[in-house]
């Protein structure tokens, strides 16, 4: 009886282990530029200070995540897009428990916007240099430009 019972325990064990693989093809698609966006960048000549005490929570995504929550509210304050030449000031206190605790993050830098947004058709892609190796928008040569424009 012992020996049904190990047989029938085996032939489960064995029969219940499967291995399923799946595999899946991709189709190259052609990518194109058409749709790339270019704009102009207006910095501010007057330089933006900003103290900002991080919260628990964003000292425990680390350093990096506590400066970008510091040039978030530098952002915020003026209603711009991005802050050029930012620098950080950092005062951390060493906790001999818990590791470092950062107390306050000075950051300081020009503050931008992002102006007169307007297609690559309007300007690069109407050249025919950058065109060369592209017709209908379609990539139709595997080299540079020069293998484009020389064909």
């Amino acid at each position: 009886m012992k020996k049904l019972f190990l047989l029938a325990g085996m032939a489960f064990v064995l029969a219940s282990c499967t291995t399923t693989i799946k595999t899946a093809k991709t189709a190259d698609a052609p990518a194109t530029l058409l749709s790339a966006t270019i704009a102009d960048l207006e910095v501010s000549p007057k330089r933006v200070v900003v103290n900002y005490k991080p919260t628990s929570e964003e000292q425990r995504g680390g350093l990096e995540n506590a400066k970008h929550a510091a040039e978030q509210k530098a952002l915020e304050q003026g209603n711009d897009d991005v802050l050029v030449n930012a620098e950080y000031t950092i005062k951390m206190t060493n906790n001999w428990i818990f590791g470092k605790s950062i107390d306050l993050i000075t950051v300081s830098g020009h503050p931008a916007k992002y102006k007169n947004y307007r297609s690559v058709n309007d300007s690069v892609w109407c050249n025919p240099f950058f065109r060369a190796g592209y017709q209908n928008g379609v990539k139709t040569t595997s080299g540079g430009f020069l293998k484009g424009l020389l064909k």
